[in-house]
């Protein structure tokens, strides 16, 4: 491997510690904290979920995983179940892909009042229709939290950390403040104030550091031998730009193409992970 990817590498697993120690503050955080949730941006492809719950689960925190690319009726339905069944302990929610739950405005304030303020997810529309395709426990759930006339439910979030792993970078100060002056459509604020309300880290990568995130995984958290290792991110970095992904799953699927068809792997590579038009330079 060259100088300049070895230092790539020490700079993604100064990057990957970054995350971790977003993690262990929020571990760590007691209940009443004032800004106890954390929201984490970075390029997709980096493991950001995988390497958060793998350290909440090597903690013993007590966590749940809840996708954030459902509805928000389901999303509700998820928080009410883990509020029923631990009442007053503190729960980590570990919340991946947030396209829904901070799509518009009405899921944004939403939202925000479950981050701060009231600190309760509020769902006001009628849950009849949909109480039937509820397992026990979610219709216990929700017959617990509901508010009157089944017009909804409200679930009180104070015992929850939020832990978000996102795709989507959220609007900092500067850029919610040129939104408003150009009086443009104001969601940006009010994503804004969802940054306002977590703890936010920007993984924003250059080459380097991406190359760095994936090196580091692969050398320290991966189980392939060593040479194996090395050939794939050697390959990797001769052909990044080329590449139509770079992400674990891109390492982990050319690890199986050498087991797979160990006289003919590097061909498969440049089929299955090239961008047609490098194929032809």
């Amino acid at each position: 491997m060259t100088t300049t990817q070895l230092i790539a590498i020490e700079e993604g697993k100064k990057q990957r510690s970054r995350l971790t120690k977003m993690v262990e503050r929020a571990i760590r955080s007691t209940l009443g904290s004032q800004y106890p949730h954390t929201y984490i941006y970075s390029p997709p492809g980096l493991g950001k979920s995988f390497s958060v719950n793998r350290y909440l689960n090597s903690n013993n925190a007590l966590y749940f995983e809840v996708s954030g690319a459902v509805s928000m009726f389901a999303f509700g339905i998820s928080l009410a179940t883990i509020k029923w069944s631990f009442p007053n302990q503190k729960v980590i929610i570990s919340v991946d892909d947030c396209d829904v739950l901070f799509k518009n405005e009405e899921h944004i304030n939403i939202m925000k009042n479950v981050l701060s303020g009231s600190k309760v997810y509020a769902y006001q529309k009628n849950i009849n229709a949909q109480i039937g395709n509820l397992s026990e426990l979610q219709k216990a759930a929700i017959e617990h939290f509901a508010t009157d006339h089944q017009m909804g439910f409200r679930v009180p979030c104070d015992n929850f950390v939020f832990i978000f792993t996102s795709n989507f970078k959220l609007p900092t100060d500067d850029e919610a403040t040129k939104t408003r002056v150009k009086n443009i459509s104001s969601r940006k604020t009010h994503l804004n104030a969802i940054r306002s309300r977590c703890n936010t880290l920007d993984l924003e990568l250059n080459k380097l550091g991406h190359y760095g995130w994936l090196g580091d995984v692969m050398l320290n958290d991966m189980n392939l031998q060593k040479n194996y290792k090395e050939e794939i991110l050697d390959w990797v970095w001769r052909n990044w730009d080329c590449l139509n992904e770079r992400s674990i799953r891109t390492l982990e699927k050319m690890h199986q193409s050498i087991i797979d068809d160990p006289s003919n792997y590097i061909e498969m590579w440049e089929i299955d992970f090239l961008n047609e038009d490098a194929l032809w330079t």
